[in-house]
């Protein structure tokens, strides 16, 4: 078969174009880091012992934990392909609804095709506010 430039030139784009959208359906981003804008600044009588608060940062969904003194944050981005994760407190896991996936308590992965943990969000109380995101 003769080619033509112009056919090397379509089948060529048609390569990229299906790497990109192979590299997007695979993604393991997931999303803008929080860690890149202002932190998030919350008064700590909003986080009650115990308690999971969702809040955004960097537009992105962030669970704040307040457990005595300290406070823990974590992305609620699947690390699989970025689809928002919920806490089923009857299983004492993170679900992702779109692929299965599931973590623990602690953001471990347990199943499904997640590649890594939920990601850690810098959090921290300093006096009445907790701040969350960059450090």
């Amino acid at each position: 078969m003769d080619w033509s430039r112009r056919d090397a030139l379509d089948a060529a784009l048609g390569g990229l174009v299906l790497a990109g959208m192979r590299s997007l359906s695979c993604s393991h981003d997931p999303g803008p880091a929080v860690d890149a804008e202002p932190p998030l600044v919350l008064p700590l009588r909003e986080l009650p012992e115990g308690s999971r608060v969702t809040v955004l940062v960097a537009g992105n969904p962030v669970e704040v934990v307040r457990t005595g003194a300290s406070v823990t944050a974590r992305s609620l981005r699947c690390t699989h392909q970025g689809c928002v994760v919920r806490w089923k407190e009857d299983a004492g896991v993170y679900a992702c609804p779109c692929h299965e996936g599931r973590y623990g308590r602690d953001g471990a992965v347990l199943a499904g095709p997640p590649p890594a943990p939920l990601r850690r969000v810098h959090a921290v109380v300093l006096g009445r506010r907790v701040l969350v995101g960059r450090k």
